[in-house]
């Protein structure tokens, strides 16, 4: 894998390139913050679902960009995957921290009055899902903390690599994967389901940004080298999503008789279009665009960004999905 050494250079006298996906990010993550405050004040049950989306989301946007930032041809963009890495991991830390007070809420079922009550308290504080949240920010310091000392040496990618790793397996400590089993299966099959998802979703993260300061041949490398992990990530995605399908659900016919297995179909639709998206630009997009075609580089860098909208519309469904009993 080639390093990347072709960059577009910027126009004398504009502010750095740097600054401005990390600000939009910046915004981004803002304007969700609002949201969720809005949200518990008009309902907690919302205010639980808004947070635990936004903890979802950038926890895998976070692990995933980690997980691209030490690729060797992401090396000439790392400054500015780094500054948006450190939003989302800061995104990331406040929303898993605000699940815990909006699950005593829910526990409570009395709305801010119930952050005062010992009991929802405890209850919250020794279930699973404190756990999760536990390991969720170790994970995340670990990422904060591997973008700062990566560099040439190959041991110096570990702590970023062990943070995703750690981030995306947080996600395993709760719901069905908790309560389904045979459990080495179940949590293997978890594990590769949310790791590929955080590859996707963070790595098309960081491919935007890199696709902002690549140009020319050097930018069709990099999208060649990114869709050939890609065939790795959706048969991993896939392989983890159906093996959890067939141990959760008890029988096909829950598929359209359960609002766990009508939510799978759902999510399973979305994720089916994605893939084939994904598929078409790497058989007829990337090679063009590795051959220099700024024609074609521009329906990648808008194929891209669709991928991305529809991924977050994933994550979202997730949610959801986390929620339904899977036996009906």
């Amino acid at each position: 894998m080639q390093a990347v050494t072709a960059l577009r250079p910027a126009p004398a006298g504009s502010p750095p390139m740097a600054s401005g996906p990390a600000t939009l990010v910046a915004a981004l993550a803002g304007a969700a913050v609002a949201l969720v405050a809005t949200t518990a004040l008009l309902a907690t049950d919302v205010g639980l679902y808004a947070v635990d989306g936004a903890a979802l989301g950038s926890g895998l946007a976070s692990a995933g960009l980690a997980l691209f930032f030490v690729l060797p041809g992401a090396a000439e963009v790392r400054p500015v995957l780094r500054r948006v890495l450190q939003v989302l991991v800061t995104t990331a830390f406040a929303a898993t921290a605000l699940t815990v007070p909006f699950e005593i809420m829910a526990v409570d079922a009395r709305g801010l009055t119930g952050l005062g009550d010992a009991v929802a308290r405890d209850l919250v504080l020794r279930s699973d899902d404190f756990e999760a949240v536990l390991v969720r920010c170790v994970g995340l310091a670990a990422v904060a903390l591997g973008v700062r000392v990566v560099g040439r040496r190959r041991l110096t990618l570990l702590p970023a690599i062990c943070g995703a790793v750690i981030v995306a397996g947080s996600f395993v400590f709760t719901g069905h994967a908790r309560t389904n089993g045979p459990g080495a299966v179940v949590v293997a099959c978890a594990l590769a389901h949310v790791l590929a998802a955080a590859a996707w979703f963070g790595g098309l993260v960081g491919l935007t940004l890199a696709l902002r300061r690549v140009s020319g041949p050097r930018a069709g490398e990099l999208l060649a080298t990114f869709a050939s992990l890609m065939t790795g990530i959706v048969t991993m995605l896939f392989a983890g999503g159906l093996g959890l399908a067939f141990l959760y659900l008890p029988s096909p016919d829950a598929l359209l008789t359960t609002a766990y297995g009508q939510v799978l179909l759902v999510k399973l639709a979305v994720i089916g279009g994605l893939a084939v998206l994904a598929a078409a630009n790497h058989r007829r997009l990337v090679p063009l665009a590795a051959k220099g075609g700024a024609r074609e580089l521009r329906v990648l860098r808008m194929n891209v960004t669709v991928e991305q909208i529809g991924l977050l519309a994933v994550v979202f469904i997730t949610e959801v999905l986390m929620r339904q009993n899977p036996g009906g």
